[in-house]
Order: structure tokens, then sequence, then C-alpha cells
């Protein structure tokens, strides 16, 4: 988001987060949407129908940044936080929200600039460092979503 419309959402109260469960990126520098069909390889009688073709999970996989300092953790908020005996470190916070993400094996909702994809599962976490990054984390993710089926028991009363 540019400075020019993130300063308008802010002014007029519609500020847009990207967030990977509760983690909120300032940037997503690029983002990678795979959505694949696949058809039966079996011989098709009688002509096509939707039963011959299989919608895979959506994967997902994006390269990230946050950085120390953003609008939503201004000079105000770092202050109250200092004033509850609270030294806040957003890098840090990030980094152990992603590992959280990561080894909870729990499925988060990825909530992007057009489409909000629940069900994720987190498959894959680069964080590579570089000497020159200063107050930036930069890492890649990629989520699989995960297909959920619910079932219900029915009783057939067959006296009738």
């Amino acid at each position: 988001m540019s400075f020019v419309s993130e300063a308008a959402a802010i002014i007029f109260n519609q500020r847009f987060t990207q967030k990977l469960g509760k983690l909120e990126i300032d940037i997503v520098n690029q983002r990678g949407l795979s959505e694949k069909t696949t058809l039966s390889s079996n011989t098709i009688e009688g002509g096509f129908n939707t039963d011959n073709a299989k919608d895979e999970p959506t994967e997902i996989t994006l390269t990230c940044t946050i950085s120390a300092f953003s609008l939503k953790n201004s000079v105000i908020s770092r202050i109250s936080s200092l004033a509850k005996g609270k030294i806040p470190n957003r890098l840090k916070e990030a980094h152990d929200e992603l590992y959280r993400i990561k080894n909870d094996r729990e499925p988060v909702t990825l909530v992007m600039k057009y489409r909000e994809y629940e069900n994720m599962f987190m498959t894959l976490l680069d964080m590579p460092s570089e000497a020159g990054d200063g107050e930036v984390f930069r890492f890649t993710a990629t989520f699989q979503q995960i297909n959920i089926a619910e079932s219900q028991l029915v009783i057939i009363d067959d006296s009738q």
C-alpha cells in the first residue's frame, strides 16, 4: 500500500491490513497463488461431466516484510506499552508468531487484499537474514488449504 493510500485509509478509518492469522503484515512483496484442477486420466464414457475434475487445495506462497516501525506501531502505542512495563519488539513478536503458527499445526486464516483464505496450513517457513536488514524482518511462507468435510449420521426408521 502506498504512503498516500495508507494515509487516506487512516484518515477515513478504513485501513486495510493483510494478516497471517493474528500477525499483521506491513508489505507483501510477492504473492503466488496456485489454484489447480486435476482431470481424471480414466477413459470418459459418453462425454465429460464434473465428476471427472477434482479441485486441488489452494496453495499460497507469500514473501513478506515486517518493519519494526509502522503506523499502527506508533510512538503513542510504544509509550503505552512502556508504561505497562512491556518493551515492544515487533520483529521478535512476528518471528515468534510465525513459529507458533508452524509448530501449533493449526490452520489459520490469510487475509489478503482481495480475499480471505480460511483453513490454511503452513507447509514451509523460510526466514533469511542479511547484514543490511536493519529494522525489518523478511520471510517467505507457503500455505496449503485444508479441505474440511463434515458428515452426519442419519437414522432411518424402517418400520414404515
